[in-house]
C-alpha cells in the first residue's frame, strides 16, 4: 500500500441477511460514510476482493445462512490484516462475540438491535484506527525505500572507488606489459643479427595470445570504468523498452541461437515510455545478454517480461529477466551484483557485468534485485520510474569525490543499424502483450 494509492475516505462494508437492516443502515449513514452492503458472507467477500484496501471497516452479522460472521472476518483478515472488523450479535451469542474479540478476529462487537449513535461513534473510531494503520505502513514503506536507496548508493560508491583504483593502477601496468610484448620480436631479431628464431611458432602463436589476454583485461577495466562514470547522468532520451529490447535481440540472436539458449519475451503493449540515457540503457541490455551467454548452457531458457506497476504515481516499469540455470547452494542471490562474483565458476570470467547493471539502474533512479527460483534459476527484477528525479543525489555526493582527470575508456556500443536477423515483435490485437521467441 502506498500513500498515493490509499487516501481517505475509506469505505464501510455492512453484511447482514436481513434486507430491512441493510436498508436502515444505508439510510442512517449514507450521508456520512462511503457505504457498501451485502446480504450474505459470499457477496461480502466478493466486495472485499473487488475494493481491496479501500474498505477500511467490515461490520457483519454473526448468524447468517452459509458462512458465519466470524468466518467472514477471518477471510477478510487474510485479505487485509488492517481492516477493522466489527461483529454484530444477539444477546444469546454474547460468548461468541467475546471469543472473537479475544482471539483478535474482531475490533469491536455490538448487540442487536444496534443504536445508530453508538454505531456512528464506533464506525468513526474504527475508520480513524484504520487510517492510522495505513499511514503507519506508508511511513514504514517510505523509510524502507529510503534505507534501500541509501544502501544502493553506498554500494555504488564502493564499486566506483574500486573501479577507479583498478583502472588507474592496472592500466599503467598493462601499458608496460603490452609495450614489452610488442617490442620483444623486434628486439630478438636485433639480438640474433636478423637470423630466424629456432621456434617460430612461439612468436606466431603465443604473442597474439598474450596480446589477446591483455585486451581481455583492458575490456574488463573498460566495464569497470564505464560502470562508475557519469556521476551526473544526463537522462533526456525518451525510449520504449520494446524498441531497445528488439534492437538488442537483433544484435544477439546469432550468438544466443548458436549457444542453444531458448529466449522468450512478453511485454505489455501499453508500457509507458522511459526517460533515460539512451546509451546507458542500451548498455544495460548489452550487459544482461552478455551475462546470459556466460551463465547459461545449451538448452537453458531465458525469459524476459516487462509490465507496468501502476500502484505508485507516476507508474514504474518493471522488467524481469529469468533463467533456469544452476545456482550454487551456498551463495545468496544478492551476490550477483558483487564485483568479481562468478556464478558459473569459470576461471576466465571476471564478474563485473551485473555490477555495472547495478550502477546503471541506480543512476536512473531505479532498483535492481535478484531472487532464486525453484527448483532452479534466478530472476533479476529491474524497476525504473517513468518520471525519474532530475539527479540521483546520493550518487552525486559519492561520485563527486572520484578522480576527474582519468580518461574513461568507452565500452563498445550496440550498432545504430543492427542486422535484421530476428523476427520483429509480434503484437496480438486481442492481447495486451508483445512477444518475441526463438529457440535452438
Amino acid at each position: 500500500m502506498t500513500s498515493s494509492a490509499l487516501q481517505p475516505p475509506f469505505a464501510v462494508l455492512y453484511v447482514d441477511d436481513e434486507v430491512k437492516a441493510l436498508r436502515y443502515f444505508r439510510e442512517s449513514f449514507d450521508d456520512e460514510f462511503v457505504i457498501h452492503t451485502a446480504a450474505n458472507a459470499w457477496d461480502g467477500y466478493q466486495l472485499l476482493v473487488e475494493h481491496g484496501p479501500r474498505i477500511g471497516v467490515l461490520i457483519t452479522d454473526q448468524r447468517m445462512p452459509g458462512e458465519s460472521g466470524v468466518e467472514l472476518m477471518e477471510k477478510a483478515r487474510q485479505l487485509n490484516p488492517n481492516i477493522a472488523r466489527i461483529l454484530v450479535t444477539a444477546y444469546a451469542e454474547y460468548q461468541t462475540a467475546v471469543d472473537a474479540v479475544n482471539a483478535g478476529h474482531a475490533f469491536r462487537y455490538l448487540h442487536k438491535p444496534w443504536d445508530p449513535e453508538d454505531l456512528r461513534a464506533t464506525i468513526s473510531h474504527a475508520l480513524r484506527y484504520y487510517e492510522a494503520l495505513v499511514e503507519r505502513e506508508t511511513l514504514l514503506s517510505q523509510k524502507a525505500a529510503t534505507l534501500r536507496h541509501m544502501m544502493m548508493a553506498d554500494r555504488v560508491s564502493g564499486l566506483a572507488i574500486l573501479a577507479e583504483g583498478l583502472n588507474h593502477h592496472l592500466r599503467n601496468a598493462l601499458t608496460v606489459i603490452r609495450a614489452f610484448i610488442d617490442l620483444a620480436p623486434l628486439k630478438l631479431a636485433e639480438e640474433i643479427d636478423g637470423g630466424t628464431p629456432r621456434d617460430t611458432s612461439f612468436w606466431r602463436d603465443w604473442q597474439p595470445h598474450a596480446l589477446g589476454q591483455v585486451g581481455h583485461i583492458q575490456s574488463i577495466l573498460e566495464r569497470l570504468s564505464t560502470a562508475s562514470e557519469n556521476h551526473r547522468l544526463i537522462r533526456s532520451d525518451v525510449v520504449t523498452v520494446a524498441d531497445v529490447l528488439s534492437e538488442a535481440l537483433h544484435y544477439y540472436t546469432d550468438a544466443l541461437i548458436d549457444h542453444g539458449i531458448n529466449v522468450s519475451c512478453e511485454l505489455e503493449t501499453a508500457l509507458p515510455p522511459l526517460i533515460v540515457n539512451r546509451d546507458k540503457f542500451r548498455q544495460l541490455w548489452h550487459l544482461l545478454f552478455t551475462q546470459a551467454l556466460t551463465d547459461l548452457e545449451p538448452g537453458h531458457d531465458l525469459e524476459i517480461e516487462a509490465v507496468t506497476d501502476s500502484d505508485p504515481s507516476p507508474p514504474w516499469v518493471v522488467i524481469r529477466v529469468r533463467d533456469n540455470a544452476a545456482w550454487p547452494d551456498q551463495q545468496q542471490p544478492g551476490q550477483l551484483f558483487d564485483p568479481f562474483f562468478v556464478r558459473t565458476g569459470k576461471p576466465d570470467e571476471f564478474g563485473v557485468n551485473l555490477m555495472a547493471c547495478y550502477v546503471i539502474v541506480h543512476l536512473h533512479g531505479g532498483t535492481i534485485e535478484a531472487r532464486r527460483l525453484h527448483p532452479r534459476g534466478i530472476e533479476i527484477e529491474i524497476r525504473l520510474p517513468t518520471e525519474p528525479p532530475a539527479t540521483t543525489e546520493p550518487a552525486d555526493r559519492f561520485f563527486e569525490k572520484l578522480l576527474g582527470h582519468e580518461e574513461r575508456w568507452k565500452l563498445r556500443e550496440l550498432p545504430d543499424d543492427p542486422p535484421t536477423k530476428a523476427e520483429p515483435a509480434r503484437e496480438d490485437p486481442a492481447s495486451d502483450t508483445r512477444s518475441w521467441a526463438f529457440a535452438r
